[in-house]
């Protein structure tokens, strides 16, 4: 295989790949700044894509700027426009203020005042009969709310007078009229606050010592609560008592009381098919 040195095509292919790779680190470095470019594998693919990436990107910087470029010459443009109709309005204006008579000059005076004092967007009528209809509802609303404050200070100096009055007589009657002796009074309640105070300090005192000179048993609750226990127990002996009798007529061995409880149930039975033919002749007597 030849070297670069010794093919010129060769050297040619790789000057050029060295100046499109000097124009895409250019590139890179410009849109990575302040950071480091990020590794990558430097290869003809890579070369390709990032040169076609760039010129796409060179484009659509050119194209942003032709856009920007044509939206500054058209605002100026309109800024010219605007000037320059300005400059005729304010002609034509002063021409016409001319061309009025003093009755014209007076109605264009209030017109302006009337405008002016309405907050109107411009002189016309229908701004004009709009500010009208909308100072007047602010007018009946300002209305209606003084209205509403007379009402609450009517109602509020009503209840004043009245404050007044319960004052005046709570000032004139006697029932509430400092006694003249209550000086003496709290300094005699005070006296004898002190003095249940230390009484009962006193009392507290000797119950402490009751408490703990008191000869150890029973409280009167522990009685209390025994005594339920031993009416339950006796209670319950009775119970005992009661079942017990019911099996005093029994046999003592097994098989006499098993023979008496047969005997027994014999009986009931004969008594119960008793019991049941008395209900049914009776029944059919009815």
């Amino acid at each position: 295989m030849d070297s670069p040195l010794l093919s010129p095509a060769k050297a040619r292919q790789a000057a050029i790949q060295a100046k499109d790779w000097a124009f895409v680190n250019s590139w890179l470095s410009r849109h990575y700044a302040p950071n480091p470019v990020p590794t990558f594998e430097r290869n003809e693919d890579t070369l390709r894509t990032l040169l076609a990436l760039a010129a796409a990107n060179d484009a659509a910087d050119e194209q942003a700027a032709l856009l920007h470029q044509a939206r500054e010459q058209a605002v100026e443009g309109f800024k010219a426009r605007e000037k320059t109709e300005e400059k005729q309005k304010k002609e034509i204006l002063d021409e016409l203020e001319l061309c009025l008579d003093e009755r014209g000059e007076q109605d264009l005076d209030d017109l302006a005042k009337s405008a002016a004092a309405l907050g109107a967007l411009s002189a016309e009528a229908g701004h004009l009969g709009q500010s009208i209809i909308d100072l007047t509802k602010e007018e009946f609303g300002i209305e209606d709310q003084l209205a509403k404050v007379d009402k609450l200070h009517d109602y509020l100096q009503t209840e004043l007078e009245a404050l007044r009055r319960q004052l005046d007589e709570l000032r004139s009657d006697p029932a509430y009229q400092v006694p003249a002796d209550l000086p003496a009074r709290t300094a005699e309640w005070t006296k004898g606050t002190k003095a249940l105070a230390a009484k009962a300090g006193e009392y507290q005192d000797r119950a402490a010592t009751l408490k703990r000179n008191q000869s150890e048993g029973p409280t009167l609750e522990e009685l209390l609560a025994e005594e339920d226990d031993v009416k339950k127990l006796m209670s319950t002996v009775k119970t005992l008592e009661h079942r017990l009798q019911l099996f005093h007529d029994l046999p003592t061995d097994v098989q006499g009381a098993r023979a008496k409880y047969r005997e027994l149930l014999e009986e009931l039975d004969e008594l119960t098919q008793e019991r049941d033919s008395k209900l049914g002749q009776s029944v059919r007597g009815k």
